[in-house]
């Protein structure tokens, strides 16, 4: 009878001990009276184990939260270089004077798709200026092309004509001549890109070169 009530009275201590003496409470339950030395020693190996099993429950937590972090970021850089790769890129591949007679100059701007998927929609507006004005329509100056689909690798020409008297005066250094080309178009999955560039004539080597663009849609060109 009392070795019982010695027991219930060890069980009531232990129960009442707080969480944060787990180690001390499986100590003094493994040292408690009336515990033979193998029990002891299955007590404290079941300890051990349940030790064992917290820790490696915490460690598939976090080797999960590594896991989807890492699935997450693998499907995102997939889906971004998919995104870079399956678009079309299209730009300004040449502008040059190609002839002139006793009329006009004739300038080519070849615009051309460097992208490996076709462009839909394509739509272009060549301006040219001559000292910050701009050509006449009518001969011209400013005119809006819709090329519609543009294939990779595909040169798509687009002639405007300045008059000889006006170029002239641009070969000769006295005035100056841009070409800015606007290019909007669309991907095979209907997203909008947009391509501005500005060309600027240099006498000294007889051509164009770069003078500003940007790929932002409405974007101005200075």
């Amino acid at each position: 009878m009392a070795e019982d009530e010695a027991r219930e009275g060890q069980a009531e201590s232990i129960s009442a001990t707080p969480a944060d003496d787990d180690p001390k409470l499986e100590q003094d339950f493994a040292r408690a009276p009336g515990l033979s030395r193998g029990e002891r020693k299955v007590v404290q190996r079941l300890a051990d184990v349940l030790r064992f099993n917290d820790f490696m429950t915490v460690m598939m937590v976090i080797a999960t939260a590594l896991s989807a972090f890492a699935t997450w970021r693998t499907a995102h850089v997939t889906n971004l270089l998919f995104t870079i790769a399956e678009r079309p890129y299209i730009g300004v591949d040449r502008v040059a004077v190609d002839s002139v007679d006793a009329e006009f100059a004739r300038v080519v701007i070849e615009c051309r798709n460097f992208g490996q998927v076709s462009a839909t929609g394509g739509v272009a507006r060549v301006s040219v200026f001559i000292d910050g004005k701009l050509l006449l329509k009518a001969i011209g100056g400013d005119a809006i092309e819709n090329v519609g689909i543009v294939s990779p690798t595909v040169p798509h020409p687009v002639f405007r004509f300045v008059p000889i008297s006006l170029f002239n005066a641009v070969r000769e250094g006295h005035s100056r001549m841009i070409v800015r080309v606007a290019f909007d178009y669309r991907g095979p999955d209907q997203r909008q890109f947009c391509y501005r560039e500005s060309m600027t004539y240099d006498r000294r080597f007889a051509s164009f070169v770069p003078s500003g663009g940007s790929d932002q849609c409405g974007a101005e060109i200075y």
